[in-house]
């Protein structure tokens, strides 16, 4: 017998989460295995760096490279978590269906911290845009940088950056709601129109990824080291391309946007 989440709305098998014993025996076993992947994995993003550097490889495949690392570190690490029991994901249509051809802009809507991972595992082509105050961080700074991320500021800059890399052929990875959704704002924050302004700009084709889950975890405001109920149960899915019209306003095309995301996500 299913119910349905009407939060998210996801099927749920009633009577889906485990026993508070278990959820806290996973929650350790999830802990244990983030605290020796994630130094095993900036050794490894590391290493596949200095190779490259020595190599002399040209800016882009340099890029590619990095792209490729991050989305392949990434995979390990949601595996990892898949086969703890911590999380249950069906990303079946976006495994089948990743953009390979650029340029593109991948759009999402970004419910928990760990979006950018979700969709990159699978999406090994994209750059992302970050915070800028992020890559002060030298545990993120390599991979990010390795990867070919453009910092959020200053603006005037990520947008040119933003629309000088499409016209080259590459892809982005973009949130237009500019943070994680809150949880007063469910299912979606107001778009920021920046990510239209580069796809009106750029005339770059947009592909929406949709990300709908079960749990609050690691929403913005969850401390990291707050237990939820396990498994966390995460949908991603695939809309059809937009894309902007010529002449058509950057925030006529957000607007657009926008409703499509709300459409899928209500």
């Amino acid at each position: 017998m299913e119910r349905v989440n009407h939060r998210q709305g996801i099927p749920e098998v009633a009577g889906g989460f485990y026993p508070r014993w278990r959820t806290v025996l996973h929650f350790i076993a999830g802990l244990i295995f983030m605290l020796i992947f994630w130094p095993l994995g900036l050794v490894y993003v590391g290493l596949r760096n200095l190779t490259s550097c020595l190599m002399r490889n040209p800016p882009e495949k340099h890029r590619a490279i990095g792209q490729r690392t991050l989305g392949r570190a990434f995979d390990v690490c949601i595996r990892g978590l898949i086969g703890l029991g911590i999380i249950k994901i069906d990303d079946s249509a976006l495994a089948a269906n990743p953009p390979v051809q650029g340029p593109v802009i991948v759009a999402s809507n970004h419910p928990a911290i760990w979006d950018a991972l979700l969709i990159m595992r699978h999406c090994r082509q994209v750059s992302c845009i970050m915070k800028a105050s992020l890559l002060s961080n030298p545990l993120l700074r390599c991979g990010a940088l390795f990867a070919g991320f453009l910092p959020n500021a200053p603006q005037k800059k990520m947008l040119r950056s933003a629309i000088d890399r499409l016209a080259d052929g590459g892809q982005l990875l973009l949130f237009p709601e500019g943070t994680r959704t809150k949880d007063e704002n469910h299912p979606l924050n107001p778009f920021y129109p920046g990510m239209a302004l580069i796809a009106c700009k750029s005339q770059a084709p947009l592909l929406p990824v949709f990300i709908q889950t079960n749990s609050p975890y690691l929403q913005k405001g969850w401390p990291i080291w707050k237990m939820p109920d396990f498994p966390i149960r995460i949908h991603i899915g695939v809309g059809k391309r937009l894309q902007a019209e010529p002449g058509e306003k950057a925030r006529d095309f957000s607007d657009r946007m926008e409703a499509v995301f709300r459409k899928h996500l209500r």
